[in-house]
């Protein structure tokens, strides 16, 4: 929203509706000696209204204050209060829109009690200040909850794809890299350059820029594997598809300046996805693999190179059709990074579709539990680097693995696939990225090994700290469960004073 054009309308409709409580004034009371319509004034003070100077003045004299007065910014408190958190990026850039609201519909529900709303208000803004929580989490949060209401599984965009691809006979099938890069060129004369980005050190480590102009200059980093370099070309194509707006647009982010920017990029990349990976063949290859008696690595890495894909591509592509082929609605995405030299893992991409408990990013300074399957992959891959002979399998191929686990100390069961491999940009770092479901009655009819011998079964905990598994229960402790014994102190405690109080109550 535009706080400029909207912040008075928000600020005055506050003060109305204050002084009109004030005074104790019906709504239909004050209108009539306004000499507006109820339902114009209900408008004004829900801020979606501005009313002309004549109307001003008249509810000026209504609430027997000047002019002046009415139509300022404001000095009190709570006004100062409402004023910054209009102003404040969070407010600027959330898509209420997105959700079936407006700005001012938040705003409506907090003018019944100004204290309380100034209060509320600063809480806010402080909390994300405190917690150092920027704009772009907001904005990223306010897209994962976008995805979860449409089950990440967006028709139209997958319509998109396939017109266009019937409507593209001069595009090379197989789609690849090189086909996606020579339609590029020649159907829309962009100028392709897969050589500057890997020559300039302050440049390298962007896997692509795209520089909009009278004729389209796009980047490419040269040390992409053909199945990244054929993502990029893709969703430069779902752009012009989806006719989203030309603008400097970098992979990696540099900063996140507005929740277009993020939708778009999501959009782009669902398209790109779509494309390469279309609904059928990979719905059907899925359903095969699925079909087997026995978890097969294997066999899952061969569908995936069939269908040319990355492992974070073909995850990203399973999350998009779990539900609407296979009805999966309770699932997540999530991806770990690793660093040579260091023992810590960071989560580093989140998408939680399930109501599991599952690690977050928030957590950071606790110690993730290393008996998830992910977390293991990356372990064996720090293992081996520290090997000499650099033609070891994790060190030159993606790595599978399969879990079932139970989460402590709630109980919930999970299926999980995960699958690590060496990222391309920053050959220090492994990742991993895993593609769990919630053991539900939907999963155990789509996936038929879901129970087979040869999966590991096991508890996991969320990090050490909470971790309610003893010592002789847990080989991969790395510290203290120090969060779950003061959890359990303040339990023991609150028991004690409710024993106290039982024994005297009257």
């Amino acid at each position: 929203m535009s706080v400029n054009e909207e912040k008075l309308r928000f600020i005055l409709g506050f003060k109305l509706k204050n002084l009109r409580a004030a005074q104790g004034m019906s709504l239909k009371e004050a209108a009539s000696r306004a000499g507006i319509s109820i339902s114009y004034l209900s408008e004004i003070e829900k801020g979606k209204k501005y009313p002309k100077t004549e109307k001003l003045l008249a509810l000026a004299e209504c609430y027997g204050t000047s002019f002046d007065d009415l139509v300022m910014a404001g000095t009190a408190d709570t006004d100062v209060s409402l004023e910054a958190s209009l102003e404040s990026g969070f407010f600027r850039e959330f898509p209420f829109e997105l959700f079936g609201l407006e700005a001012g519909d938040l705003f409506s529900l907090l003018t019944s009690s100004p204290d309380r709303a100034g209060a509320l208000m600063r809480t806010f803004l402080e909390v994300g200040e405190m917690y150092d929580i920027g704009v772009e989490q907001f904005l990223f949060a306010a897209l994962r909850a976008y995805q979860k209401l449409h089950n990440n599984y967006f028709p139209e965009i997958e319509s998109a794809a396939t017109a266009f691809l019937a409507d593209a006979p001069r595009l090379e099938r197989l789609l690849s890299d090189v086909s996606l890069r020579r339609f590029l060129e020649v159907e829309w004369n962009y100028r392709i350059d897969d050589e500057r980005l890997g020559q300039d050190p302050e440049l390298s480590g962007f896997r692509s820029i795209a520089i909009p102009g009278k004729r389209m200059r796009l980047f490419v980093n040269p040390r992409l594997l053909p199945e990244q370099r054929a993502f990029i070309y893709a969703k430069e194509i779902g752009k012009r598809v989806l006719d989203l707006p030309g603008r400097v647009m970098t992979s990696s982010w540099i900063k996140v300046e507005s929740f277009e920017q993020v939708l778009n990029n999501y959009r782009t990349s669902y398209f790109a996805g779509a494309l390469l990976l279309d609904r059928e063949r990979t719905a059907q290859g899925l359903r095969s693999f699925f079909a087997a008696e026995r978890f097969d690595p294997l066999a899952m890495i061969a569908l995936m190179n069939r269908l040319q894909a990355t492992p974070e591509m073909f995850f990203y592509r399973v999350g998009q059709l779990a539900y609407a082929e296979f009805g999966l609605k309770n699932h997540y995405f999530m991806r770990l990074t690793s660093k040579e030299g260091l023992s810590t893992f960071d989560v580093t991409k989140l998408l939680n579709l399930s109501g599991l408990s599952l690690p977050r990013g928030l957590s950071s300074n606790e110690h993730y539990c290393r008996k998830w399957a992910g977390m293991r992959l990356l372990k064996e891959r720090m293992r081996q680097r520290d090997i000499a002979a650099p033609d070891l399998p994790a060190r030159t191929h993606p790595t599978v693995a399969a879990q079932r686990a139970r989460i402590v100390p709630g109980g919930e069961e999970a299926f999980i696939f995960a699958m690590s491999r060496s990222k391309r940009l920053q050959t220090e770092e492994d990742s991993c990225v895993i593609m769990g479901f919630e053991l539900d009655d939907a999963f155990r009819d789509a996936v038929r090994f879901w129970d087979a011998p040869g999966i590991l079964v096991e508890d996991v905990g969320i990090t050490c700290e909470r971790c309610p598994l003893a010592s002789d229960e847990c080989s991969e402790r790395i510290v203290p469960a120090t969060i779950r014994d003061e959890n359990q102190r303040i339990d023991d405690m609150e028991r004690a004073v409710g024993k106290l109080a039982a024994l005297f109550d009257d």
